[in-house]
């Protein structure tokens, strides 16, 4: 996938969400810039395949990514979604250090600005705001886990739909059907049964480069339901 540097303003973007999760200061960051970069991904290319090593994370500068589990007969079990401001690049794979078990893709043509994860591992070894950044963005995936648990467990089908669209309003309208219904753990008949029940109009794919791509290029929402690394 080809690569570029960041522009001011995406720079200043991925500094500011870095931020979110720790008190960097441009001393901290500073090392990270030179291999900072922006990965271009295609709409329907993998930014990250199972079975490959995960040794990248990043940001959504631009875009929409999905991650989810592939199985042996094909299916594909949805994790998550990653849109502009969220963290991207499986974090229990980065971790491990073993052959990804999830695959990342993305659904309209996205921008990410990507960094090796052995270089945050090096900075946080030496500088304490990196040390708390990595910190941080463990303790939101524990709790991001912890509460996909929590939905897949203890609320019936209904209630996951309607978390759902409480929490992520804006990605039903770009995401396939049956992206949505593996994210929730039904078929996506029962998400049809689900859409009638509540007097819902009936939901089309999604075709490739149409509204998502349209969605993907808007501002950066903090509301977009992030892909873990958080």
């Amino acid at each position: 996938m080809p690569t570029e540097r960041l522009t001011a303003v995406e720079r200043a973007a991925f500094v500011e969400y870095l931020r979110r999760a720790a008190p960097l200061d441009e001393a901290d960051l500073a090392p990270l810039a030179p291999e900072t970069r922006v990965r271009l991904v295609p709409a329907r290319v993998q930014f990250l395949s199972a079975g490959d090593a995960a040794v990248e994370c990043g940001m959504v500068l631009g875009g929409l990514l999905r991650a989810y589990f592939p199985l042996e007969d094909g299916r594909e079990v949805t994790r998550g979604f990653a849109g502009p401001g969220s963290y991207t690049g499986s974090l229990s794979d980065l971790i491990s250090g073993e052959p990804a078990l999830s695959s990342v893709i993305a659904e309209a043509d996205s921008r990410i600005a990507v960094v090796p994860w052995r270089r945050i591992r090096e900075l946080a070894a030496h500088r304490p705001a990196w040390a708390g950044f990595v910190a941080r963005v463990t303790e939101r995936h524990y709790v991001a886990t912890a509460a996909r648990e929590y939905e897949l467990l203890a609320l019936d089908p209904e209630a996951r739909y309607d978390r759902f669209r409480t929490q992520h309003a804006a990605l039903e309208s770009v995401i396939a059907p049956r992206h949505v219904a593996s994210y929730l753990g039904i078929t996506p008949e029962h998400l049809s049964r689900l859409r009638r029940r509540l007097g819902l109009p009936t939901v089309a794919p999604t075709a490739r480069g149409g509204r998502a791509g349209a969605a993907a290029r808007g501002k950066p929402r903090r509301g977009t339901p992030p892909l873990v690394p958080r």
